[in-house]
Protein backbone atom coordinates (compact mmCIF):
# COMPACT_ATOMS: atom_id res chain seq x y z
CA UNK A 1 0.00 0.00 0.00
CA UNK A 2 2.05 2.57 -1.56
CA UNK A 3 -0.08 5.55 -1.35
CA UNK A 4 -0.45 5.75 2.40
CA UNK A 5 3.01 7.45 2.49
CA UNK A 6 0.83 10.00 1.00
CA UNK A 7 -1.29 10.56 3.93
CA UNK A 8 1.08 12.60 6.05
CA UNK A 9 -1.21 14.01 8.99
CA UNK A 10 0.17 17.80 8.13
CA UNK A 11 -1.54 17.18 4.63
CA UNK A 12 -4.76 16.12 5.93
CA UNK A 13 -7.71 18.68 5.42
CA UNK A 14 -10.59 18.84 7.52
CA UNK A 15 -14.31 20.52 6.20
CA UNK A 16 -13.67 23.86 5.17
CA UNK A 17 -15.81 25.76 7.50
CA UNK A 18 -18.35 28.39 5.19
CA UNK A 19 -18.28 26.05 2.50
CA UNK A 20 -21.57 24.57 1.97
CA UNK A 21 -23.36 22.46 -0.92
CA UNK A 22 -27.07 21.22 -1.02
CA UNK A 23 -28.85 20.31 -3.69
CA UNK A 24 -32.86 21.10 -4.93
CA UNK A 25 -35.19 18.93 -7.26
CA UNK A 26 -36.27 20.89 -10.43
CA UNK A 27 -39.23 19.33 -12.65
CA UNK A 28 -40.04 20.68 -15.96
CA UNK A 29 -41.76 19.06 -19.35
CA UNK A 30 -42.01 15.85 -16.78
CA UNK A 31 -37.96 15.60 -16.79
CA UNK A 32 -36.44 15.59 -12.77
CA UNK A 33 -33.27 17.15 -12.85
CA UNK A 34 -31.50 17.36 -9.54
CA UNK A 35 -29.45 20.89 -9.24
CA UNK A 36 -26.51 20.61 -6.83
CA UNK A 37 -25.24 23.89 -5.67
CA UNK A 38 -22.41 25.63 -3.69
CA UNK A 39 -21.36 28.98 -2.68
CA UNK A 40 -18.42 30.52 -3.53
CA UNK A 41 -15.42 32.19 -1.15
CA UNK A 42 -16.55 35.30 0.50
CA UNK A 43 -19.00 35.56 -1.62
CA UNK A 44 -22.18 34.35 0.41
CA UNK A 45 -24.56 35.49 -1.43
CA UNK A 46 -23.37 33.86 -4.50
CA UNK A 47 -24.60 30.36 -5.52
CA UNK A 48 -23.12 28.40 -8.26
CA UNK A 49 -25.63 25.86 -9.40
CA UNK A 50 -25.25 22.80 -12.06
CA UNK A 51 -28.10 20.59 -13.46
CA UNK A 52 -27.66 16.99 -12.63
CA UNK A 53 -29.18 13.83 -13.31
CA UNK A 54 -28.51 12.12 -10.51
CA UNK A 55 -27.84 13.13 -6.88
CA UNK A 56 -24.30 13.57 -6.30
CA UNK A 57 -22.57 10.28 -4.81
CA UNK A 58 -20.07 11.76 -1.76
CA UNK A 59 -20.25 15.16 -2.13
CA UNK A 60 -22.26 16.21 0.44
CA UNK A 61 -21.19 16.46 4.01
CA UNK A 62 -22.66 16.26 7.15
CA UNK A 63 -26.19 17.94 7.46
CA UNK A 64 -26.47 19.30 4.00
CA UNK A 65 -29.53 18.55 2.08
CA UNK A 66 -29.25 16.20 -0.70
CA UNK A 67 -32.03 15.36 -3.06
CA UNK A 68 -33.92 11.87 -3.15
CA UNK A 69 -35.53 10.71 -6.42
CA UNK A 70 -38.26 8.29 -6.51
CA UNK A 71 -37.98 5.44 -9.68
CA UNK A 72 -40.45 7.07 -11.44
CA UNK A 73 -37.86 10.42 -11.50
CA UNK A 74 -35.41 8.36 -13.33
CA UNK A 75 -35.63 8.54 -17.25
CA UNK A 76 -33.99 6.06 -19.69
CA UNK A 77 -31.11 7.37 -20.74
CA UNK A 78 -31.57 10.01 -23.67
CA UNK A 79 -27.80 9.24 -25.16
CA UNK A 80 -27.39 5.70 -24.73
CA UNK A 81 -26.76 5.42 -28.79
CA UNK A 82 -24.57 8.03 -28.62
CA UNK A 83 -21.25 7.94 -31.15
CA UNK A 84 -18.82 7.26 -28.05
CA UNK A 85 -20.81 7.23 -25.61
CA UNK A 86 -20.18 4.64 -22.41
CA UNK A 87 -20.81 3.49 -18.96
CA UNK A 88 -17.63 6.17 -18.11
CA UNK A 89 -19.22 8.62 -19.79
CA UNK A 90 -22.86 8.12 -18.42
CA UNK A 91 -21.24 8.87 -14.52
CA UNK A 92 -20.28 12.18 -16.05
CA UNK A 93 -23.83 13.53 -15.47
CA UNK A 94 -23.68 13.89 -11.39
CA UNK A 95 -21.09 15.12 -8.88
CA UNK A 96 -18.99 13.19 -7.36
CA UNK A 97 -16.58 13.21 -4.18
CA UNK A 98 -13.66 14.52 -5.45
CA UNK A 99 -14.95 18.01 -7.07
CA UNK A 100 -15.89 18.67 -3.39
CA UNK A 101 -12.21 18.46 -2.24
CA UNK A 102 -10.38 19.96 -5.39
CA UNK A 103 -12.74 23.02 -5.04
CA UNK A 104 -11.98 23.25 -1.37
CA UNK A 105 -8.26 23.15 -1.83
CA UNK A 106 -8.03 25.38 -4.87
CA UNK A 107 -10.14 27.88 -4.06
CA UNK A 108 -10.77 27.92 0.26
CA UNK A 109 -7.60 28.54 1.62
CA UNK A 110 -6.28 27.48 5.30
CA UNK A 111 -3.69 27.89 7.31
CA UNK A 112 -2.67 24.46 7.61
CA UNK A 113 -2.25 24.04 3.60
CA UNK A 114 1.53 23.46 2.20
CA UNK A 115 3.36 26.19 0.63
CA UNK A 116 2.61 24.71 -2.47
CA UNK A 117 -1.08 24.55 -2.53
CA UNK A 118 -1.21 28.26 -1.16
CA UNK A 119 1.04 29.17 -4.39
CA UNK A 120 -1.85 27.35 -6.57
CA UNK A 121 -4.60 29.22 -4.89
CA UNK A 122 -2.78 32.22 -5.13
CA UNK A 123 -2.38 31.50 -9.06
CA UNK A 124 -6.27 30.49 -9.50
CA UNK A 125 -7.27 34.18 -8.27
CA UNK A 126 -4.74 35.85 -10.61
CA UNK A 127 -6.10 38.88 -11.95
CA UNK A 128 -4.82 38.10 -15.15
CA UNK A 129 -6.49 34.69 -15.52
CA UNK A 130 -4.82 31.65 -15.02
CA UNK A 131 -4.96 28.93 -17.98
CA UNK A 132 -6.49 25.82 -16.81
CA UNK A 133 -7.99 22.66 -18.91
CA UNK A 134 -10.33 20.49 -17.11
CA UNK A 135 -10.48 17.04 -18.31
CA UNK A 136 -13.56 14.61 -17.48
CA UNK A 137 -15.63 17.69 -16.62
CA UNK A 138 -18.66 16.25 -16.32
CA UNK A 139 -21.35 18.41 -15.48
CA UNK A 140 -18.90 21.04 -14.94
CA UNK A 141 -18.90 21.82 -11.57
CA UNK A 142 -14.85 22.26 -11.08
CA UNK A 143 -14.06 24.71 -14.53
CA UNK A 144 -17.02 26.78 -13.67
CA UNK A 145 -15.96 27.26 -9.95
CA UNK A 146 -12.72 28.29 -10.97
CA UNK A 147 -13.69 30.68 -13.59
CA UNK A 148 -16.08 32.57 -10.76
CA UNK A 149 -13.16 32.90 -8.65
CA UNK A 150 -11.29 34.23 -11.61
CA UNK A 151 -9.43 31.81 -13.50
CA UNK A 152 -10.00 31.29 -17.59
CA UNK A 153 -10.81 27.57 -18.02
CA UNK A 154 -11.14 25.60 -21.40
CA UNK A 155 -13.55 22.88 -19.73
CA UNK A 156 -13.73 19.61 -21.81
CA UNK A 157 -15.25 16.08 -22.15
CA UNK A 158 -17.19 13.97 -24.45
CA UNK A 159 -19.12 15.38 -26.76
CA UNK A 160 -22.39 14.44 -25.38
CA UNK A 161 -21.51 15.96 -21.78
CA UNK A 162 -20.21 19.10 -23.76
CA UNK A 163 -23.73 19.79 -25.61
CA UNK A 164 -26.64 18.17 -23.07
CA UNK A 165 -24.31 19.58 -19.60
CA UNK A 166 -21.35 21.68 -19.46
CA UNK A 167 -22.64 24.18 -21.94
CA UNK A 168 -26.06 24.36 -20.38
CA UNK A 169 -24.55 24.72 -16.60
CA UNK A 170 -22.35 27.85 -18.12
CA UNK A 171 -25.23 29.55 -20.03
CA UNK A 172 -27.27 28.73 -16.11
CA UNK A 173 -24.08 30.43 -13.95
CA UNK A 174 -23.59 32.94 -16.55
CA UNK A 175 -26.82 34.17 -15.81
CA UNK A 176 -26.71 34.02 -12.04
CA UNK A 177 -23.60 35.59 -11.56
CA UNK A 178 -24.29 38.20 -14.02
CA UNK A 179 -24.66 40.75 -10.69
CA UNK A 180 -21.06 40.07 -8.92
CA UNK A 181 -19.33 42.66 -8.47
CA UNK A 182 -15.99 42.64 -10.65
CA UNK A 183 -13.20 44.76 -9.92
CA UNK A 184 -12.89 47.31 -12.92
CA UNK A 185 -9.03 45.80 -13.28
CA UNK A 186 -10.27 42.12 -14.06
CA UNK A 187 -13.14 43.10 -16.06
CA UNK A 188 -11.56 42.30 -19.67
CA UNK A 189 -13.22 41.09 -22.69
CA UNK A 190 -13.23 37.40 -23.19
CA UNK A 191 -9.57 35.73 -23.93
CA UNK A 192 -8.73 34.82 -27.64
CA UNK A 193 -7.91 31.15 -26.99
CA UNK A 194 -11.74 30.53 -25.23
CA UNK A 195 -13.38 30.38 -28.14
CA UNK A 196 -17.04 31.66 -27.66
CA UNK A 197 -16.22 31.90 -23.96
CA UNK A 198 -18.74 33.30 -20.91
CA UNK A 199 -18.26 35.33 -18.02
CA UNK A 200 -18.16 33.23 -15.22
CA UNK A 201 -18.09 35.67 -12.25
CA UNK A 202 -14.73 37.15 -12.36
CA UNK A 203 -12.78 34.85 -14.68
CA UNK A 204 -14.08 32.78 -18.38
CA UNK A 205 -14.66 29.65 -19.57
CA UNK A 206 -16.08 28.05 -22.40
CA UNK A 207 -16.10 24.11 -23.42
CA UNK A 208 -15.09 21.82 -26.38
CA UNK A 209 -15.21 18.27 -26.59
CA UNK A 210 -12.11 16.05 -26.03
CA UNK A 211 -11.30 12.30 -26.97
CA UNK A 212 -8.13 11.31 -24.96
CA UNK A 213 -8.18 8.66 -27.76
CA UNK A 214 -6.79 11.07 -30.14
CA UNK A 215 -4.65 13.03 -30.81
CA UNK A 216 -4.89 16.79 -29.37
CA UNK A 217 -3.50 18.37 -32.09
CA UNK A 218 -6.40 17.28 -34.09
CA UNK A 219 -9.09 18.79 -31.28
CA UNK A 220 -7.23 21.62 -29.46
CA UNK A 221 -5.85 24.86 -31.48
CA UNK A 222 -2.16 25.77 -30.08
CA UNK A 223 -3.31 28.18 -27.75
CA UNK A 224 -5.83 26.33 -26.22
CA UNK A 225 -3.73 23.26 -25.36
CA UNK A 226 -0.46 25.77 -23.85
CA UNK A 227 -2.31 25.91 -20.34
CA UNK A 228 -0.73 26.68 -17.20
CA UNK A 229 -2.60 23.73 -15.06
CA UNK A 230 -4.24 20.60 -16.12
CA UNK A 231 -7.42 19.60 -13.94
CA UNK A 232 -9.44 16.51 -13.25
CA UNK A 233 -11.71 15.03 -10.76
CA UNK A 234 -12.70 11.60 -10.80
CA UNK A 235 -12.32 10.81 -13.73
CA UNK A 236 -10.06 7.16 -13.96
CA UNK A 237 -12.46 5.30 -11.74
CA UNK A 238 -11.74 2.54 -14.55
CA UNK A 239 -8.29 1.53 -14.66
CA UNK A 240 -8.62 0.62 -18.76
CA UNK A 241 -9.06 5.16 -18.60
CA UNK A 242 -5.71 5.28 -17.30
CA UNK A 243 -3.18 4.88 -19.73
CA UNK A 244 -5.59 7.30 -22.42
CA UNK A 245 -6.05 10.07 -19.50
CA UNK A 246 -1.84 9.97 -19.46
CA UNK A 247 -1.19 10.41 -23.28
CA UNK A 248 -3.70 13.09 -22.88
CA UNK A 249 -2.05 14.87 -20.18
CA UNK A 250 1.70 13.41 -21.59
CA UNK A 251 0.38 15.79 -24.62
CA UNK A 252 -0.73 19.09 -22.70
CA UNK A 253 2.88 18.91 -20.71
CA UNK A 254 4.40 19.29 -24.79
CA UNK A 255 2.66 21.81 -26.21
CA UNK A 256 2.82 23.59 -22.49
CA UNK A 257 6.79 23.26 -21.50
CA UNK A 258 6.81 26.87 -21.72
CA UNK A 259 4.62 27.44 -18.85
CA UNK A 260 6.24 24.21 -16.57
CA UNK A 261 2.71 23.18 -16.30
CA UNK A 262 1.20 20.90 -13.88
CA UNK A 263 -1.74 18.15 -13.58
CA UNK A 264 -3.51 18.99 -10.16
CA UNK A 265 -6.14 15.38 -10.15
CA UNK A 266 -8.61 14.76 -6.95
CA UNK A 267 -8.87 10.67 -6.78
CA UNK A 268 -11.03 8.92 -4.34
CA UNK A 269 -9.56 5.53 -3.24
CA UNK A 270 -12.41 3.08 -4.38
CA UNK A 271 -10.25 -0.31 -4.02
CA UNK A 272 -12.60 -2.90 -5.24
CA UNK A 273 -13.16 -6.48 -2.96
CA UNK A 274 -9.83 -7.48 -4.43
CA UNK A 275 -8.19 -4.67 -2.86
CA UNK A 276 -4.81 -2.90 -4.40
CA UNK A 277 -4.47 -5.30 -7.01
CA UNK A 278 -8.23 -5.12 -8.73
CA UNK A 279 -7.99 -5.56 -12.48
CA UNK A 280 -10.82 -3.24 -13.89
CA UNK A 281 -10.67 -0.81 -11.24
CA UNK A 282 -7.94 1.69 -10.85
CA UNK A 283 -6.57 1.73 -7.62
CA UNK A 284 -4.40 4.66 -6.07
CA UNK A 285 -1.30 2.99 -5.86
CA UNK A 286 -2.38 1.87 -9.83
CA UNK A 287 -2.28 5.60 -10.35
CA UNK A 288 1.07 6.36 -8.50
CA UNK A 289 2.97 3.60 -10.50
CA UNK A 290 1.46 5.04 -13.78
CA UNK A 291 3.19 8.17 -13.12
CA UNK A 292 6.54 6.61 -11.88
CA UNK A 293 6.19 4.81 -15.62
CA UNK A 294 6.28 7.98 -17.23
CA UNK A 295 9.07 9.37 -15.24
CA UNK A 296 6.67 11.78 -13.53
CA UNK A 297 6.63 13.44 -9.85
CA UNK A 298 3.98 13.49 -7.93
CA UNK A 299 2.59 15.08 -4.35
CA UNK A 300 0.07 15.26 -1.89
CA UNK A 301 -0.94 18.14 -1.58
CA UNK A 302 -4.30 17.50 0.37
CA UNK A 303 -6.53 14.18 1.50
CA UNK A 304 -9.58 13.76 3.70
CA UNK A 305 -11.37 10.67 4.57
CA UNK A 306 -15.53 10.59 3.66
CA UNK A 307 -18.15 8.56 4.25
CA UNK A 308 -19.21 5.97 1.58
CA UNK A 309 -21.22 3.19 1.14
CA UNK A 310 -19.70 -0.22 0.64
CA UNK A 311 -20.90 -3.62 -1.12
CA UNK A 312 -19.35 -6.29 0.87
CA UNK A 313 -19.02 -9.96 -0.61
CA UNK A 314 -22.73 -11.20 0.14
CA UNK A 315 -23.69 -8.14 -1.96
CA UNK A 316 -25.05 -5.82 1.24
CA UNK A 317 -24.23 -2.24 1.27
CA UNK A 318 -22.45 -0.79 4.88
CA UNK A 319 -21.24 1.86 5.96
CA UNK A 320 -17.76 2.82 5.37
CA UNK A 321 -15.03 5.22 4.96
CA UNK A 322 -12.49 6.19 2.12
CA UNK A 323 -9.58 8.37 1.71
CA UNK A 324 -9.90 11.05 -1.12
CA UNK A 325 -6.54 12.74 -2.76
CA UNK A 326 -5.39 15.77 -4.22
CA UNK A 327 -2.29 15.32 -6.49
CA UNK A 328 -0.38 17.43 -7.87
CA UNK A 329 1.64 15.49 -10.92
CA UNK A 330 5.16 17.02 -13.21
CA UNK A 331 6.76 16.26 -15.79
CA UNK A 332 10.55 16.02 -14.31
CA UNK A 333 11.74 17.26 -17.45
CA UNK A 334 9.88 20.42 -17.73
Amino acid sequence: MAYQQYMQKERHRPPTKGFKCREDIEKEDHLTSVIFKCNLPHQQQHVVEFNCREPSCGALEGEEEGAVLSEDDYAVDPNFFDEGYSMAGSTGFKVWTGSRLLIEALTWPQETDCDRLKEIQECVRNEDGTRIIELGAGVGVVGTYLSAVGSHVLLTDLTTLVENAIDTNLERNERILSNMSIDDDNDKSCPSWLVNGQRIGKGWASATPLDWTKPISEQLTDKQASIDFIIASDVVFLASMMKSLFDTVEALFQTSKGNKSSFVLSFQKRDAQDGTDSIAFTTVDGVLAAVRDRGWTIECLAWRTVAVKKEDETGSVKDDTSEVFVFEIKDASS
